[in-house]
């Protein structure tokens, strides 16, 4: 397919999912009737976690695609803008905290939230026929599993340093910005892994920031009032994932030329025909 061809038909499925994000956000009511910010806490939770999952598994299926014509960065990258395209229309922190949310359930909610974004970043990637390039001796040893989980846990010193305001927009740009470094540090340390987990492990790791948060000071209308929170409460579930899925793209594309963003298996030599 021709470049310019694959460029038009990104453009179209990222506004395309933008605007269903959006629209879906409508099923996240909170109980003081605004759209938003949580999914568990909402008036109606079941139709909440529908219009998430509807969301999550009709733009992995067209980052899928796009994946297929173009790279899985690219269709990671689309797949991404469904959930920015939701959190830019859900209220923020201001209204959980005003709403009587709590932070114990959010603690949840960023793990089932990522549960989610994992299961759309395996679909993204399956119909999109990822592959890799790894010799037997090159995988990644049993023992060190512990590194996607340290790399990701990077996104919250991140967040704490970079969210400076409630307002909606600045907590999706400090999960970005976290994404962004978790992005490159997969790449650094390792390089083996395939980076399905680093789309969603930060987000589980805004779970831990929010404990860490809500022991920092707290939680009144004053203090959210006078911006006294910790700004580790400030990204609310959705915004992590939106944040987090672009920030990674664009941390694992730095550097990287387009044809390396193509993964392939080695067939050893026994298996061919």
């Amino acid at each position: 397919m021709e470049s310019w061809l694959k460029t038009a038909v990104t453009i179209v499925a990222m506004a395309a999912l933008w605007a269903l994000g959006s629209w879906e956000a409508s099923g996240l009511v909170s109980v003081r009737g605004e759209i938003g910010p949580t999914i568990l806490q909402a008036q109606s939770p079941i139709s909440s976690v529908l219009s998430v999952v509807i969301t999550v598994g009709i733009a992995s299926v067209v980052g899928g695609f796009i994946a297929r014509i173009s790279t899985t960065n690219t269709g990671m990258l689309v797949f991404g803008f469904s959930l920015l395209g939701m959190a830019m229309t859900l209220e923020g922190i201001e209204a959980f905290v005003y709403g009587g949310g709590n932070f114990y359930l959010l603690m949840f909610e960023a793990l089932f939230v990522s549960v989610l974004i994992l299961l759309g970043t395996f679909a993204v990637f399956a119909i999109g026929q990822p592959s890799k390039n790894i010799s037997q001796s090159e995988k990644m040893n049993s023992s060190e599993y512990w590194k996607p989980v340290l790399i990701s846990l990077v996104v919250i010193p991140i967040v704490y340093l970079v969210a400076i305001s409630p307002l909606r927009g600045h907590g999706i740009g400090a999960a970005l910005l976290g994404g962004v470094a978790v992005g490159l540090l997969s790449r650094q340390f390792t390089p083996n892994v395939l980076p399905m987990v680093f789309y969603a492990l930060p987000i589980a790791a805004g779970g831990v920031g929010y404990f860490i948060g809500i022991t920092m000071a707290p939680i009144t209308d004053v203090a959210i009032a006078q911006q006294q929170i910790s700004p580790l409460l400030f990204p609310m579930p959705i915004e992590y994932a939106a944040g987090v899925i672009i920030g990674v793209v664009i941390g694992l594309s730095i550097g990287v030329s387009e044809d390396k963003t193509r993964i392939e298996i080695k067939v050893p030599e026994s298996a061919k025909c």
